[in-house]
């Protein structure tokens, strides 16, 4: 993990915290909502101003009172991790309601960190907005500075304040070795659970209640030598449910959970134990499929899943498997977040998978398998056309795809695919790779030097 100095954004509820850590990144990297408590746990990017760069922190709502939010204590654990890890401190207030009980309260308890702080009075989108910010000098942190994280303005000498404040350190020097996955499932299945296992602490907030999560959170980790992004994301509900309750940051967050499938290597989809494999779980594996990720299917909360046996988990399989014959070369576990239980045979799953996506096979043992295949089982004619198979060679890697030569590719029949793609898999031991097999009137052949080649320019590019 990085060594760079660390900004964290604090406040109470609804003040522009996710806005104002949205417009220092210059991406939407966080969901916005006029809703009181949708940021609930640490959000952590790098940022970078004028040559400098440091990591930037978002985090929840201060509150005090537990009874408003159920949640409201593991929030204000979250807060102060990051406060503690912090260099520099942006105490956000919001202009137009003035400085409030809750401000109050938290500036006491800010100052006695004795933290650098800079006092920000957000949403001054207005001159008579700007006036107000003498108000908050009761706070005891020095004059505000008035800034409108929606539009913009004084976020840039905000920034010039921020680096003149912020401690002179080097980036640490990352291994080349860079694994990213991300944690998938549906709402409560022990996602955040699993994730504060892997960190080794509670890096989310962790609750019983559906939809705790509402953003996808990134987090660096090593295990045994190699680097390690983990991004635990929101649960992914049903779009057609989503809609219905035209929720905004619902959608948002199924937009974000999608976009970390994109960003990440291999995707852990984590299914619930005491639920069973779920309609919406196939929804969410042809998503994966999609984009070309590697897979892991884990079965949580074994631990507390009754009336088990020794043959519990091999019936599960069995009935996995039924929905779709290419899960016999998907990786499934069982294990247990909360306990830990085979948590070290996942990560060591991840680190298989993430290999097989990169493998490259061999020109030669491509070309082999291929034509002991197609010899075994030719293509059958279609609307009068033999469909003559050429040959095959592995064009990509990461996913990897193999394109094989015909005359006729929109005529290749789908079960035969499926023939071949059983075949390649169970030859060449890609299990949890997103195999991929492309039909094409030409072939470009590649060798296994330049599949090597484009593999580490798309490292570097990454």
């Amino acid at each position: 993990m990085s060594n760079l100095p660390v900004v964290c954004i604090v406040g109470r509820p609804n003040v522009g915290k996710s806005s104002l850590f949205n417009r220092i990144l210059g991406r939407r990297a966080a969901v916005v909502s006029d809703r009181e408590g949708v940021t609930r746990d640490r959000h952590y990017q790098e940022a970078q101003w004028q040559g400098a760069k440091f990591t930037l922190v978002d985090t929840g709502g201060f509150m005090t009172d537990d009874q408003i939010d159920v949640l409201a204590e593991s929030v204000r654990e979250q807060i102060f991790t990051a406060i503690n890890e912090a260099d520099l401190i942006l105490f956000l207030v919001d202009v137009r309601v003035g400085a409030t009980t809750l401000d109050q309260q938290f500036a006491k308890l800010i100052l006695k960190t004795e933290k650098n702080v800079i006092l920000v009075a957000n949403k001054s989108e207005e001159a008579t907005d700007r006036a107000e910010g003498w108000a908050f000098l009761q706070l005891g942190m020095g004059t505000p500075r008035t800034v409108s994280a929606l539009t913009g303005y004084a976020v840039l000498s905000l920034l010039d304040e921020i680096v003149s404040l912020l401690p002179k350190k080097e980036k640490a020097k990352q291994e080349q070795t860079h694994i990213s996955f991300a944690i998938l499932g549906r709402p409560n299945v022990g996602k955040s659970t699993l994730l504060n296992k892997l960190l080794g602490e509670d890096r989310v907030v962790v609750s019983e209640i559906p939809g705790t999560t509402r953003d996808s959170i990134d987090c660096h980790f090593k295990y045994k030598g190699t680097y390690f992004k983990v991004t635990d994301t929101a649960g992914l509900r049903k779009k057609a449910k989503v809609a219905k309750q035209r929720d905004e940051v619902e959608i948002f967050s199924n937009m974000r959970t999608m976009e970390s499938i994109r960003r990440s290597d291999i995707v852990v989809l984590l299914l619930d134990a005491t639920r069973g494999f779920e309609i919406q779980d196939l929804r969410i594996i042809a998503d994966i499929r999609k984009a070309g990720k590697g897979l892991i299917l884990a079965i949580n909360k074994w631990d507390i899943l009754e009336n088990k046996d020794s043959k519990s988990f091999d019936l599960i399989i069995k009935e996995i498997r039924k929905k779709d014959p290419l899960f016999e070369w998907v990786p499934v576990m069982s294990i247990s977040a909360l306990e830990g239980l085979r948590v070290h045979r996942l990560m060591q799953e991840i680190q298989t998978v993430h290999a097989n996506c990169k493998r490259v096979i061999g020109r030669e043992r491509v070309a082999e398998t291929f034509k002991a295949a197609i010899a075994k089982n030719p293509h059958h004619a279609r609307s009068g056309h033999s469909v003559p198979l050429r040959r095959a060679c592995q064009i990509l890697t990461n996913p990897p795809v193999i394109t094989i030569e015909t005359p006729y590719p929109d005529l290749v029949d789908e079960a035969y695919k499926r023939y071949l793609l059983k075949t390649f898999f169970e030859e060449f031991g890609l299990q949890g790779a997103p195999l991929k097999l492309n039909f094409d009137r030409s072939l470009r052949l590649r060798s296994d030097e330049d599949l090597l080649y484009y593999q580490e320019e798309k490292a570097i590019e990454g």
